[in-house]
C-alpha cells in the first residue's frame, strides 16, 4: 500500500463508534518512532470502523420479439472489518519513509500531527452512507470521496524525491 493509497483508503473508513483518540504527538521523535505512533492512531480508527467496499454486478439479457433488455448494474455497499496489524504494517512503513525522505520542518511536523489527529477522529461512515455510494456506482458515478484535510497536504502531495 502506498502512502497516498493509505490516505485514499482512510477516505472509505466506516463504522459506528465516535470515541475521540488522544493527540498524535510525533514532534521530536525519530521517523520510525513517529511512524509507529501515527500508524497506531490511524489504523486503530480503521480497525474500529472497517471499510466500505462497493461490489457491483451487471445483468440483463436478450428479450423476446427481437428486443434486448437493457443491461442493469446492481451495486451493494458493505462495511467490512479490517486488520489493525495489516494496516499498521503498511502504514508505519509508509509514514517512516515519508518522514525520512521529506525531512519535514518543525512546522510541517505540527501540521502532520493535525492531519493524523483529524484522520484518527473522523466519524465512521454509516451503512446509509455506504448504500448511497453504492447507488452512485450503479448510476456510473464515482462514489463521493471524503476530502483530504488540508493538514494532510504533505501526505497527498509528497515531495517528488519520495
Amino acid at each position: 500500500m502506498t502512502w497516498v493509497g493509505l490516505g485514499l483508503a482512510i477516505a472509505f473508513v466506516a463504522c459506528g463508534g465516535s470515541n475521540k483518540p488522544a493527540h498524535v504527538e510525533i514532534s521530536g521523535k525519530t521517523p520510525s518512532e513517529a511512524a509507529a505512533i501515527a500508524a497506531q492512531a490511524v489504523c486503530a480508527h480503521d480497525a474500529r470502523c472497517g471499510r466500505v467496499v462497493i461490489t457491483c454486478s451487471s445483468g440483463g439479457s436478450a428479450g423476446g420479439n427481437g428486443s434486448a433488455a437493457a443491461a442493469t448494474t446492481t451495486c451493494t455497499g458493505t462495511i467490512e472489518p479490517t486488520s489493525l496489524n495489516d494496516c499498521y504494517a503498511d502504514a508505519s512503513q509508509d509514514i517512516a519513509q515519508l518522514l525520512t525522505c521529506a525531512a519535514p520542518t518543525a512546522e510541517q511536523v505540527d501540521t502532520l500531527e493535525t492531519c493524523f489527529d483529524t484522520l484518527a477522529a473522523e466519524p465512521c461512515v454509516t451503512q446509509a452512507e455506504a448504500d448511497e455510494r453504492a447507488r452512485a456506482a450503479e448510476m456510473g458515478v464515482s462514489p463521493p470521496m471524503m476530502e483530504v484535510p488540508p493538514a494532510c497536504d504533505l501526505i497527498a502531495n509528497p515531495p517528488a524525491t519520495c
